[in-house]
């Protein structure tokens, strides 16, 4: 790879178009991948919610196959995670004229990639469960009068967002770092700002959560305490 300095704007344009084609391809791959795996993805996305009270229906003739295709395609976007992150360091690294830009690049998407799992585990086996419960929960005293039948399509969808905002979360630290790494903000900062940006998770965590304080509770308080850990190692790093 050509170093940063000798490439003209033409040049950067053209190495991003075939990074993003990559990607691409890497996510239509794996979700071909994904679609003919669909009924054991679909399968593993409802076990850690299969409960008797809960009846899920299918109302459309072509729910079946938009289901399938969504989570085909959320397949393909967790497998080309790693193929996603290195592509975008091994674009971006490069601008900050190190010498050990590729075992940089290595470390970050070590990092990266084991954070993107613990998210989803968060999400898979502490979250959804959680959340589903209490849904029911308010459900409860209606239980006589009326039964719990929830479309296939929308229930994963539901499952799947919360997946995606749980991993994200996850990749609080690299985005500090990043953003310490290019100057936009430094350790004084993110100290000095704490309070606010404590705030601004709360905020976030109730807008990408189900409404009941505890749930935003367990997404703000990992938040939090990967933002410390950032500044810890970002302190260490500076």
């Amino acid at each position: 790879m050509k170093n940063n300095t000798e490439m003209t704007f033409l040049e950067h344009i053209l190495e991003l178009r075939s990074k993003l084609l990559k990607i691409f391809f890497s996510i239509i791959f794996f979700s071909i991948i994904g679609y003919l795996n669909s009924n054991t993805i679909i399968s593993f996305l409802l076990y850690p919610i299969s409960d008797p009270q809960i009846n899920l229906q299918v109302l459309k003739i072509t729910s079946v196959f938009s289901t399938k295709l969504i989570v085909s395609i959320f397949f393909g976007l967790v497998i080309s995670f790693p193929i996603l992150i290195y592509h975008l360091l091994s674009f971006i690294m490069p601008a900050f004229n190190n010498k050990l830009t590729v075992l940089k690049i290595i470390m970050f998407i070590c990092i990266s990639l084991i954070l993107f799992i613990v998210g989803l585990s968060f999400g898979y086996y502490i979250l959804i469960p959680f959340s589903v419960s209490f849904f029911k929960s308010i459900s409860i005293p209606l239980l006589e009068s009326i039964s719990l039948n929830y479309t296939l399509e929308n229930y994963l969808m539901y499952l799947i967002w919360i997946l995606i905002i749980s991993s994200l979360v996850y990749q609080l630290p690299i985005l500090i770092l990043f953003m310490v790494k290019m100057g936009i903000v430094d350790i004084k900062w993110l100290k000095s700002n704490r309070r606010y940006i404590i705030v601004i998770f709360f905020i976030l965590s109730a807008l990408f959560t189900p409404p009941d304080p505890l749930s935003q509770l367990m997404v703000a308080l990992p938040l939090i305490i990967l933002y410390e850990i950032s500044i810890i190692i970002a302190k260490i790093l500076d």
